[in-house]
């Protein structure tokens, strides 16, 4: 006689009997010799794969000179001017340009570190362009954050500041002013960044120790790996030795798709015949459906169905633009059958 014993993920068992009239089922099930099993107790946990935004920033310090060098003089006077302004980590009269020598505005732009931004996972909210200046003596002078991005300058607005103490001011763009959108990847690391600046004449000028760009962005993880833990406990009857097959079936897959690109689970049972091969795990995954496992000659107190690895891609960040009756919860059934 074949034995199936059914459950779904849910903990419902179901018992079919083949070739049984109802007077022989009835009395069979007092006498079954029968493998038990159920939920295990160390669950997936699925819903860490709900994408969840997480917020981060980069900065952008000048690596060259960009499409205007116009500051007067520079200090040290060795070197580029961009290379004085790079470094925040110096004391703000180490290295500096100057607008000394010069009665009108000035302007520098740089060209910037290329933007890392998690690998490609960020979406930019906005830059911020921050620049740190302070005049040359007992007087007023001005300054304001300049970009330049797709063949045009913008600039913020004028700050003024009295005196030989430096102050670090900023701009913050929040959409590109080109195009009147969001930030892309390409304009950001196409940006250049700088000051533009008026001292109080030619022997009163301003003095700028450095300049660098914040980009503010969000990323969210919608690829990785699944979620680790065990799917069912299977015990067999207490002296039981023949031969046990153990089918798992993914049974919501259509619901699966509408939030996966793809989902592929490895699927491991130890003291099967098939944990002796190489790989020692099945792939279940939305195109296969199902993975089998044979047991011969069953002798342990107890046989684990687990996952023991695998990776999924989700279709997007965003689960409103998913299909409706969307998961991203697998639905397992198992089928166990005393051979």
């Amino acid at each position: 006689m074949v034995v199936l014993a059914l459950v779904l993920t849910s903990g419902t068992f179901a018992y079919t009997y083949s070739n049984q009239t109802t007077t022989t089922l009835q009395a069979t099930l007092a006498d079954a010799v029968m493998t038990t099993y159920q939920l295990s107790e160390h669950q997936p946990k699925w819903e860490s794969i709900m994408p969840d935004a997480q917020f981060n920033m980069e900065m952008l310090v000048p690596i060259a000179a960009g499409d205007d060098t116009e500051f007067s003089t520079q200090f040290p006077d060795s070197g580029a001017h961009y290379d004085k302004v790079a470094d925040i980590s110096a004391a703000d009269m180490d290295t500096y340009v100057s607008t000394r020598g010069s009665n009108h505005w000035e302007r520098d732009l740089y060209k910037l570190n290329p933007f890392m931004g998690m690998g490609g996972l960020a979406k930019i909210d906005n830059i911020t362009v921050y620049f740190r200046y302070a005049a040359g003596g007992d007087y007023d002078v001005t300054a304001k954050a300049a970009i330049k991005t797709d063949g045009q300058v913008f600039e913020g607005p004028n700050k003024t500041i009295h005196g030989t103490a430096f102050v670090t001011d900023s701009w913050q763009c929040a959409i590109n002013p080109t195009t009147g959108k969001a930030w892309t990847w390409l304009e950001i690391n196409s940006l250049q960044a700088g000051i533009t600046a008026q001292g109080n004449g030619k022997s009163q000028p301003l003095l700028c120790t450095y300049v660098y760009v914040v980009v503010n962005y969000k990323y969210t993880f919608i690829q990785g790996a699944v979620p680790l833990g065990d799917l069912y406990d299977i015990t067999p009857y207490t002296g039981y030795t023949g031969d046990l097959l153990v089918k798992i079936y993914l049974t919501n897959t259509a619901d699966l798709l509408k939030a996966y690109e793809y989902i592929n689970m490895k699927v491991k049972m130890p003291n099967s015949l098939e944990a002796g091969k190489t790989p020692d795990y099945q792939i279940l995954s939305i195109d296969t459906g199902v993975v089998i496992f044979n047991i011969q000659g069953g002798t342990a107190a107890k046989y684990t169905v687990s996952i023991s690895g695998g990776a999924y891609r989700l279709i997007s960040d965003a689960p409103e633009e998913w299909g409706a009756g969307w998961s991203v919860t697998p639905e397992f059934y198992c089928e166990v059958s005393q051979r």
